[in-house]
């Protein structure tokens, strides 16, 4: 048993001080005030964050499309496949997100003009690694003590021409709304020294996950100033881009083609189809044959987010990969 604290005297001074009122105990303080209990809290409006979820879809869309840039930008650097996944995009204040920025990390400061103020890059320290060793040959498996180990001037310069590339991919996923420029301006690690606003100012995060491999994964963090979008920020209100002032129809047409040949969309090869009762379909067991037809597979259809027959073909096998051969395409009174 630990030895207690108070002496006996005192443990007796003190039972003898309760019994006699002169020791004030929970039973005997006074009930707390209705000010104290049921009185409005203080806010402070200055530090509210933001909700971009929901209410700038346009702003989704473009950090939705970076997403997709920055996959093929590894793809081409590295020269593997490797996952790119928006995370989320959230609004904060300057000096919370320097707070919660992983460390040690491959900070970078660049300017994305004619948009106000500047932005922030920064990859987390495993996956910067990685890449550099990637970059010099290896395979990216090894792993890298990261605490307390700075980036060498040569790691920095090529992480930083990395970031460069990133921002062609900024500048493609900007393009249907502006015409952006990005401009590398600096490297950091330590983000209270970057200085990219003030502490007060609000930004906005998109946050990307990274996946290399099976033992490499991290985030990759782009943040713009919430001052940067102000003057668009009626257009990102809507899912689709809307028109520039000035735009004609043969520029609008031509930025929303463009937007529509970058959707993904989900594809099936069927090779046949059957009708069943629903008797029949309930009566199904592991084991049971569906007759289909014996030509199905040169008779095959592609279908498109489930409308049926838009393209013809067959089935056929390339460099050891089921693939699907194009003959023709279908029309409404020909599937």
């Amino acid at each position: 048993m630990a030895r207690s604290v108070l002496s006996q005297d005192e443990i007796d001074a003190l039972l003898k001080g309760m019994d006699s009122g002169e020791v004030e105990t929970a039973a005997s303080a006074p009930p707390a005030t209705q000010e104290q209990t049921d009185g409005p809290l203080a806010y402070d409006f200055s530090r509210a964050e933001l909700s971009v979820h929901g209410q700038l879809p346009g702003l989704e869309n473009i950090f939705n499309k970076f997403a997709r840039r920055l996959r093929n930008i590894f793809a081409s650097e590295l020269g593997k496949a490797v996952y790119v996944g928006l995370d989320s995009v959230d609004a904060v204040l300057y000096e919370d997100l320097v707070k919660r920025l992983p460390l040690p990390s491959s900070i970078h400061l660049v300017r994305l003009e004619p948009l106000r103020g500047q932005c922030v890059i920064v990859l987390e320290a495993r996956l910067a690694y990685a890449m550099i060793d990637i970059f010099f040959g290896g395979t990216g498996r090894r792993i890298v003590k990261v605490e307390g180990r700075d980036f060498s001037p040569i790691e920095t310069s090529i992480l930083g021409k990395f970031v460069t590339k990133m921002l062609k991919g900024m500048e493609d996923a900007w393009q249907p709304l502006v015409q952006i420029s990005g401009h590398y301006i600096s490297s950091e690690m330590n983000p209270y020294l970057l200085g990219a606003t003030a502490m007060g100012d609000v930004m906005i995060v998109g946050t990307y996950a990274i996946e290399m491999n099976e033992r490499v994964s991290g985030e990759i963090i782009c943040a713009i100033p919430l001052a940067a979008i102000e003057e668009v920020r009626d257009r990102l209100k809507s899912p689709f881009l809307l028109v520039q002032e000035g735009e004609n129809k043969s520029e609008t047409s031509a930025r929303l083609r463009a937007h529509l040949r970058d959707t993904e969309v989900d594809l099936w090869v069927v090779a046949d189809t059957a009708e069943l009762s629903m008797r029949q379909i309930l009566n199904l067991r592991p084991g049971d044959f569906l007759q289909l037809n014996a030509q199905s597979m040169e008779r095959a259809h592609l279908w498109v987010e489930g409308q049926k027959a838009l393209l013809r073909g067959r089935g056929a096998q390339h460099n050891g990969r089921k693939v699907f051969v194009v003959s023709e395409r279908c029309t409404p009174d020909k599937s």
